[in-house]
């Protein structure tokens, strides 16, 4: 059965994937493919933190006899990324519409149990303060959400698409991108067991439908900020991983993070420019790297 390779998703907010080689009783996860975290059964019923090893070093942290297992499945580790295993997934739902508005958590199936629910999106971690978006800044004039605010714009505009008495529901998603509902918050009748097509769920992190042409354009450039990130999912269309490769160009650090995680690339020169740029300013470009932090 051991050692398995797979994704997850690090949701709410979003912050990419995280690589997980599993061998039972530990386990190793990475979120650039470069350096790992191990984690250990101490024994005792408790998961702790057991070393560092770094692709290229070897273990850099920890004792390598107490973990030879995990190790040995560390040094002969299949191409990356490994497959998404996180198919069941939790949405917001569109209060109006009934139907998946924002990506809340996802699990896998053979971990998934009924759990409290927190029906609130979140874009960014609470301390990361970077995000600007081109559209309000463009209305600064008279705008009540100056730089700092942008983010709680997106916060405010998801969610409120949500309620009153907003409403989530998980999914089991299948291989056509479909998916047959599960339990949720606040359900109405006729939600459990009901079974949607690839068509019903955002593409990306959110919906990039509204009736507001100001709403729609910043969730786009919310979309357009997580570029990086976002490229590393599998499945998405040509036509949307071409708008995030131009898009990620802007975000030339994050893509130096991620870029060994990405499963697909269109226009492979572009990139390599990106990455050399990238490499230059690094020594000057620390501070947005506050994204990562947790």
């Amino acid at each position: 059965m051991y050692p398995s390779y797979y994704a997850l998703r690090r949701l709410n907010p979003y912050r990419g994937l995280v690589m997980v080689v599993d061998v039972g009783n530990a386990s190793a996860h990475s979120s650039d493919g470069l350096v790992w975290h191990l984690r250990a059964d101490d024994g005792y019923g408790w998961v702790r933190p057991s070393g560092v090893w770094a692709a290229g070093e070897g273990l850099t942290l920890g004792h390598a006899a107490d973990q030879a297992d995990l190790i040995a499945a560390l040094e002969t580790q299949p191409a990356m990324p490994f497959p998404l295993a996180d198919s069941v997934e939790l949405w917001l739902i569109n209060k109006e519409t009934g139907m998946p508005l924002a990506l809340l958590a996802a699990d896998r199936p053979a971990t998934h149990a009924p759990g409290p629910i927190k029906p609130e999106w979140f874009p960014f971690v609470e301390k990361y303060t970077g995000f600007v978006s081109p559209t309000l800044a463009a209305r600064a004039e008279g705008n009540p959400y100056g730089r700092a605010q942008h983010s709680e714009f997106v916060a405010q505009v998801v969610n409120q698409a949500a309620r009153p008495n907003a409403s989530a529901q998980w999914f089991f998603r299948n291989e056509q991108g479909g998916g047959v509902g599960l339990e949720g918050h606040r359900m109405e009748p006729g939600w459990m067991g009901r079974q949607l097509g690839a068509e019903a769920f955002p593409e990306l992190i959110v919906s990039e439908k509204w009736n507001n042409r100001l709403e729609q354009s910043v969730i786009s450039d919310y979309h357009a900020w997580l570029a990086p990130l976002l490229l590393l999912l599998p499945g998405l269309g040509d036509a949307t991983r071409e708008r995030l490769e131009a898009a990620a160009m802007l975000r030339a650090q994050w893509l130096l993070r991620t870029h060994r995680l990405l499963p697909k690339v269109l226009d492979p020169d572009r990139l390599n420019a990106a990455l050399v740029a990238a490499k230059l300013e690094a020594a000057s470009a620390q501070g947005d790297m506050d994204f990562f932090a947790n």
